[in-house]
C-alpha cells in the first residue's frame, strides 16, 4: 500500500472522548475501528483505527457515530497510526 499523499488522502473517523465525571480538560480521542468479538467500535489505540481510502466512506461512518474525518496526507502522519 502506498503512502498517502496530498492528491490521495487516507480518512480516519475520530470523536472526543469524556466521561460525565471527567473533568473538562481530561479528554482523549477515540479512533472508529474495525469490530472483533469483545470490543466497541471505538478504540483508544491509534494503530487499531480503521483508514478509510474513500472520503463518502467515512463520511457516512461519521455522520452515523456523531464523529469527525481527520485526513492523512503524509508518511508521518501514517506512521502514527502505525502504518
Amino acid at each position: 500500500m502506498s503512502q498517502p499523499t496530498v492528491l490521495s488522502p487516507w480518512y480516519v473517523v475520530q470523536r472526543i472522548f469524556r466521561e460525565h465525571n471527567m473533568h473538562p480538560e481530561d479528554v482523549c480521542m477515540e479512533y472508529y475501528a474495525s469490530m472483533e468479538e469483545g470490543t466497541t467500535t471505538f478504540q483508544h489505540d491509534k494503530k487499531r483505527a480503521l483508514l478509510f481510502m474513500s472520503l463518502a466512506s467515512a463520511a457516512r461512518v461519521a455522520a452515523a457515530e456523531e464523529a469527525e474525518v481527520r485526513a492523512l496526507t503524509t508518511k508521518e502522519e501514517s506512521e502514527e497510526f502505525g502504518r
